[in-house]
């Protein structure tokens, strides 16, 4: 098996990366760093050689709904074209939960995963969209980024953040198994609202910072699985946060 790992020297890439050649898989990186443009088209037909499977964990920094949208809309209907001339079997991508409900948050970043999704769909190659909650370790930026005037303005959506290791380790499940599934959610055992989380997250790192309740800008249950979905095993870091169960 060869595999492209778009995206392959991000925090999630490398890590499955390193997973699947442990397993024997040849890994390709295919992303900027690596001399590829997928929207350009530079060295995307030479990373593609010979390749079984694509992963797409393909990121971008831009939170504008348009850049979000262009950036992935194009760059996920750019490589599966490509894919598809090169003779691609499975085009995997990791996407976020909640964007495939239909109400997901109007926030740009997430408009641009509901098009990524839907570019997908549209394109031939047989696919699995693999989504996730949000990682353990990301919550501190959380709360830096709802941070207003120095106090934390924080819903009380729920949350139910995974482990980035047992996100890595069904991504590479899903590769090994080279039999599309179509879409697959994971999510972490333990059930939190939002400013519980980050008011209990902040005070076990001895930041002050206030945290403030505030409204939810939607449905409360938008960041957390509402079907079937595998569930992690590794609890939050922090404990005695109450959880939301």
């Amino acid at each position: 098996m060869k595999v492209l790992i778009a995206g392959g020297r991000g925090r999630v890439g490398s890590k499955v990366a390193d997973l699947l050649e442990q397993n024997g898989v040849e890994v390709v990186s295919g992303g900027l760093d690596d001399g590829v443009d997928y929207i350009q088209g530079t060295g995307v037909a030479e990373v593609l050689e010979g390749v079984d499977t694509i992963i797409n964990v393909l990121n971008t920094g831009r939170f504008d709904k348009e850049g979000a949208v262009d950036f992935f809309e194009g760059t996920t209907k750019a490589l599966s074209a490509a894919g598809e001339r090169a003779g691609v079997k499975h085009h995997i991508l990791l996407s976020i939960v909640g964007v495939g409900e239909g109400d997901a948050s109007e926030i740009g970043y997430y408009l641009g995963k509901v098009a990524q999704e839907r570019a997908l769909k549209e394109g031939t190659l047989p696919y699995t969209i693999v989504r996730s909650t949000q990682f353990q370790s990301y919550v501190p930026v959380l709360a830096d980024q709802h941070t207003v005037e120095g106090k934390v303005m924080a819903p009380r959506d729920l949350i139910q953040p995974v482990e980035l290791d047992e996100l890595v380790a069904l991504l590479g499940e899903v590769a090994l198994a080279a039999a599309p599934l179509g879409e697959v959610e994971i999510a972490g055992p333990e059930r939190f609202h939002m400013d519980d989380l980050l008011r209990g997250t902040l005070a076990a790192s001895g930041d002050t910072r206030e945290v403030i309740t505030v409204e939810s800008d939607g449905p409360i249950d938008a960041m957390v699985p509402r079907g079937e979905y595998r569930m992690g095993s590794v609890l939050y870091p922090v404990r005695d946060i109450p959880t939301a169960d």
